[in-house]
């Protein structure tokens, strides 16, 4: 097999992913990973990395910290989840992304290797991104966990730094039903001896600091200040930029950087994520998919001016969709769509809970795109959100 597209099909296909399968695909165990690891000879053991967990605002950190180091002059590896149109997103050294051969020639090499341990599709990739950066020679690596953080696959890693951006009340039916639990999984990318930053706003401090503090790990907290005049990026990324902004100076003594200019949107490249696609009218990409996501969107459309809001939204199916529904910002009319994914809930199902009649199914998100575009005005603002999925084939299709 030696074409891209199909090693990434056979991938998808013979593991399972949890970006097509969703829990189907978890595997609640670090067996795996270290059996592949081990295999390809521990590359994650000659790294050096910084580990990022959180509910929401993981890949907008990592994203902040890839570009400050990157443009302080270092070689740097990212590895961030889910991709929104191409496999290759997900792994970038510099400003590249991965290459097809590198991927082709991988699983060549790997497929009759790792056939008895059948790893996850997650696993695979992360085996496949810890060998490149290895075979790259970066010299720091910026890691966003796939689901939780204990038993996440990437948490065989010895990083320099530990972030937690955030803590919501998302994939409940594997985190955790209660916020507690929830916090406690993703702490389990704390290390003994290895500092831990939280975001801001993270109501369970306690639950930290009593880990840390087993652990001899020094705890530090993002500042809370979101005031950059400059700055035309939601409140948001704001709490993200401070986030990442502090673990550069926790890490100041490993990895020197000169001053940080508070120009936030200077160091942002990651896409959908309050991504302004188009004017007259104000289109608006965002992954937003959970309850936090959604409540940070309601208060960033109350700082922008327009006169109607007409709502493109798509879920996946192991959402609390009661929940997110009762959420959604008051609009003109809802366009309840579905994406390719098969994840993807049937948005007839979305129309019947919310039960209103300025919504509207279109169970092609392209049609979807096509009719709300037919009525929006230039002074009218639409927003498409709700999954990863759907903003990943809205880019690809119209973007």
């Amino acid at each position: 097999m030696n074409n891209y597209k199909e090693v990434v099909e056979f991938l998808f296909k013979q593991y399972p992913s949890y970006q097509k399968k969703g829990l189907d695909a978890y595997k609640p165990d670090l067996s795996n990973i270290h059996e592949i690891c081990k295999i390809i000879n521990n590359p994650q053991n000659k790294l050096k990395f910084i580990h990022v967990a959180g509910t929401n605002g993981k890949g907008s950190v990592c994203n902040f910290l890839y570009n400050i180091y990157q443009k302080a002059g270092y070689k740097v590896g990212l590895f961030t989840s889910p991709h929104l149109i191409d496999f290759r997103e997900r792994i970038v050294v510099g400003e590249k992304e991965i290459s097809r051969e590198y991927i082709i020639d991988f699983y060549k090499q790997n497929l009759e290797r790792f056939q008895e341990i059948s790893p996850s599709f997650f696993e695979w990739t992360t085996a496949l991104a810890f060998s490149y950066f290895e075979d790259s020679k970066t010299e720091i690596n910026i890691i966003e966990t796939g689901l939780g953080g204990r038993l996440d696959s990437t948490n065989i890693i010895m990083p320099e730094l530990s972030i937690i951006t955030s803590i919501g009340m998302d994939h409940a039916s594997i985190l955790g039903n209660t916020i507690e639990k929830i916090a406690k999984e993703k702490a389990g990318i704390i290390k003994d001896n290895i500092p831990t930053l939280l975001g801001s706003e993270i109501e369970q401090e306690s639950i930290f600091k009593e880990i840390c503090d087993s652990k001899n790990s020094k705890l530090y907290i993002a500042d809370k200040n979101i005031e950059y005049p400059e700055s035309s990026l939601p409140d948001y990324q704001i709490k993200n930029w401070n986030t990442a902004k502090k673990a550069t100076e926790i890490l100041q003594n490993k990895f020197k950087i000169g001053e940080i200019k508070n120009e936030p949107h200077k160091f942002l490249t990651i896409k959908g994520r309050w991504q302004i696609v188009g004017k007259n009218p104000l289109t608006i990409l965002d992954i937003g998919h959970n309850e936090q996501s959604i409540v940070e969107l309601k208060k960033q459309l109350k700082k922008e001016n327009f006169n109607t809001l007409f709502l493109i939204v798509g879920f996946s199916k192991d959402k609390d969709i009661s929940t997110l529904l009762n959420l959604l910002p008051k609009a003109e009319t809802y366009y309840f769509t579905k994406s390719s994914n098969e994840r993807s809930i049937d948005p007839k199902i979305l129309k019947t809970k919310y039960n209103k009649e300025n919504s509207v199914v279109y169970t092609d998100y392209k049609e979807a795109f096509y009719g709300v575009k037919k009525v929006a005005k230039e002074e009218d603002l639409i927003l498409i959100t709700g999954s990863a999925f759907l903003i990943g084939d809205i880019l690809n299709e119209f973007f």
